[in-house]
């Protein structure tokens, strides 16, 4: 695997080769913290407020649009539910895309070392040399992945786009202000107050995953209902 393809697991892997050093060293502890730090710092997210969102596809179409792709595989798909009786009731969905996972068991599993961690966190594949042999479907708990002839064909949110300073197409196209881009940490903030003012009309409401586990997934889906009801892994830890 080459050095721009080598991810945070294969870092904490070559870090514990040299941990009896860390361990003697307080200099080597020093240059350890500031290298996870400096990825922390580096992190990025993408923020989908389904409460707002309208289902209008416009995201889904800027998506096929910029990669060209061919309209039987979308990279954004959906999923909805209605709870309640008539009159009252609610309609709830939720984007269905590639979470990228932290340390992502996609990656792990891939044969050809088509799929990596970018420096902002996210699972991207490198479509020349994917062989669509499937095992990144077998494993993912989203069932994102979706397998072509020649290749797979997931959301790597716009690595093309973003190295150039510019949002994701789907950021950049949402009419309803639905998703939002950028640090992190500014991400975790702006989920979290809009989870609580949810809360009021919506009791059941919540950040996922922030609200679920404690690593950091570079989606997260603002839901006015449980993650379950649509299809989402309980990644509660237990």
């Amino acid at each position: 695997m080459s050095e721009k393809k080598s991810s945070r697991r294969d870092f904490l892997k070559n870090s514990a080769a040299a941990g009896l050093t860390a361990l003697i060293s307080g200099a080597a502890i020093a240059d350890n913290k500031a290298i996870a730090e400096d990825f922390k710092e580096g992190k990025k997210a993408i923020l989908m407020d389904n409460s707002l969102c309208v289902e209008c596809q416009a995201c889904r179409v800027a998506c096929q649009n910029e990669y060209e792709i061919d309209i039987e595989y979308s990279f954004i798909k959906f999923n909805s539910i209605e709870k309640g009786e008539y009159p009252e009731v609610a309609y709830h969905l939720r984007r269905n895309s590639c979470m990228h996972c932290p340390d992502a068991p996609c990656i792990a599993v891939c044969p050809v070392d088509a799929l990596s961690e970018s420096e902002e966190g996210f699972t991207v594949i490198d479509a020349e040399t994917c062989i669509a042999c499937g095992r990144c479907l077998d494993i993912c708990p989203f069932d994102v992945p979706e397998i072509g002839s020649e290749r797979m064909y997931k959301c790597d949110l716009c690595q093309h786009r973003i190295k150039d300073g510019k949002d994701p197409a789907c950021v950049d196209t949402c009419i309803a202000y639905a998703l939002d881009y950028g640090d992190y940490e500014e991400m975790l903030e702006k989920g979290n107050d809009r989870v609580e003012k949810l809360k009021e009309d919506h009791p059941d409401a919540n950040l996922y995953t922030v609200d679920y586990k404690d690593d950091d997934f570079g989606l997260l889906l603002i839901l006015k209902t449980d993650p379950q009801e649509l299809d989402l892994v309980d990644t509660r830890r237990r």
